[in-house]
C-alpha cells in the first residue's frame, strides 16, 4: 500500500506541488503583481481552454448530464449544510455568506485539472473541464450573489451581470455553437488556441503558488478550522455515495468524487476583497483546505484507483 500511494504521490501529486511551490518561491522573492498574472490566465488562457476542450473532445452527453446533474445536487447540499451550520454556530453577515461561499466554490479549476489529467488522462481531463465549467458558472453566480448582499443587500442582477461578463462563460458559449455549426478555427489558429489553453494547466498552478504566499490564518476552535473539516471530509463523504446515485461510474465517477473533493478556490480571495466580506476568514480557508489536500487528495485517489 505504502509503495503504491508513494508512486501515485510521485506521478500525480508531485508535478502539481512542484509547480505550485515554484510560484510560491517565486513570489516570495520577486513580489510579482499576482492579479495581473491571474488576469491572463482569466481573460485569456482560460477561455482557451474551455473553448478547445468543448471543440475537440468527444462527450457522451448521457454521462454529461448526469455529470451535471451531481455537480449541482452536490453543490446545493454542500452549501445548505453550510448554511444550517453556519447558523448553529452564529455567523451571521458576511461571516455566514463567505462560510457558504468557501464551501460550494472549489478549486476544481488551477488544481483540479491538471490533477485529473495527470491521474484518469485525456478522458479524465475532458469530464474534469464539464464540472470546471458548471462550478465557474453557477458557483460564481451565487457566489458573487451572496457577498454582494451581505455587504450592502444588492439583488441578483449584480451576481447576473458579473457572471455573464466573464470570459470563461462566453468561451463555453462559443465552444458549444462552433460545435453545434461546424464553423470552427482550424489548423494553425485551432492549434495556437490549443497551445494558448494548455499553457493555462501549469500557469494555474504557478497562481495558486504566488496567492498562497500571501494566506495566513490562525489555526483553532474557529471558523476556518470548522469550514476547513466540512470542505475536506463532508465533501468526499457526500460525494461518493451521490455520484453512484446518478449513475455514474468508471472514470466519470472517479473524476466527479475528485473535482467535489477539491479546496476552496482561490478566486474566492478576489470576490471577497471585492465585497469586503470577511476576506480574512476566507484566506484562511483557501490556505488551510489547500494544505490539508496534500493529504487528503492521495489517499482519495488510492482508495478510486
Amino acid at each position: 500500500m505504502f509503495q503504491s500511494l508513494a508512486q501515485l504521490f510521485v506521478q500525480v501529486l508531485a508535478p502539481i506541488l512542484i509547480m505550485t511551490g515554484a510560484g510560491y518561491a517565486l513570489q516570495s522573492r520577486l513580489h510579482l503583481d499576482t492579479r495581473s498574472i491571474s488576469r491572463l490566465v482569466f481573460y485569456i488562457l482560460a477561455p482557451c481552454l474551455i473553448y478547445t476542450s468543448i471543440l475537440t473532445t468527444e462527450f457522451e452527453s448521457g454521462v454529461i448530464g448526469r455529470m451535471v446533474a451531481f455537480a449541482a445536487v452536490n453543490m446545493m447540499l454542500m452549501g445548505l449544510t453550510a448554511y444550517a451550520l453556519g447558523r448553529k454556530w452564529g455567523y451571521k453577515g458576511a461571516l455566514g455568506s463567505a462560510f457558504v461561499v468557501t464551501n460550494i466554490l472549489l478549486n476544481n479549476g488551477n488544481y483540479g485539472l491538471p490533477l485529473n489529467l495527470f491521474a484518469f488522462g485525456e478522458q479524465g481531463f475532458a469530464y474534469a473541464v464539464v464540472l470546471f465549467m458548471f462550478n465557474s458558472l453557477v458557483g460564481s453566480a451565487i457566489s458573487i450573489y451572496l457577498l454582494a448582499r451581505s455587504r450592502n443587500g444588492a439583488d441578483g442582477r449584480l451576481a447576473l451581470r458579473r457572471t455573464l461578463g466573464a470570459p470563461v462563460i462566453w468561451a463555453m458559449t462559443l465552444g458549444l455553437l462552433s460545435r453545434v455549426t461546424g464553423i470552427a478555427p482550424q489548423g494553425s489558429l485551432l492549434n495556437m488556441l490549443q497551445m494558448a489553453g494548455r499553457a493555462a494547466i501549469p500557469v494555474f498552478l504557478v497562481v495558486l503558488g504566488m496567492t498562497l504566499t500571501t494566506t495566513r490564518a490562525r489555526l483553532g476552535p474557529n471558523p476556518i478550522t470548522r469550514l476547513t473539516l466540512l470542505r475536506m471530509l463532508g465533501g468526499p463523504a457526500l460525494a461518493i455515495p451521490l455520484a453512484l446515485f446518478v449513475g455514474l461510474s468508471g472514470v466519470a465517477y472517479a473524476v466527479a468524487v475528485m473535482q467535489a473533493s477539491m479546496p476552496t478556490a482561490v478566486n474566492s480571495i478576489i470576490l471577497s476583497n471585492e465585497f469586503e466580506a470577511a476576506p480574512d476568514f476566507v484566506a484562511g480557508a483557501v490556505f488551510f483546505t489547500t494544505i490539508v489536500s496534500v493529504f487528503t487528495l492521495p489517499l482519495l485517489l488510492f482508495w478510486l484507483k
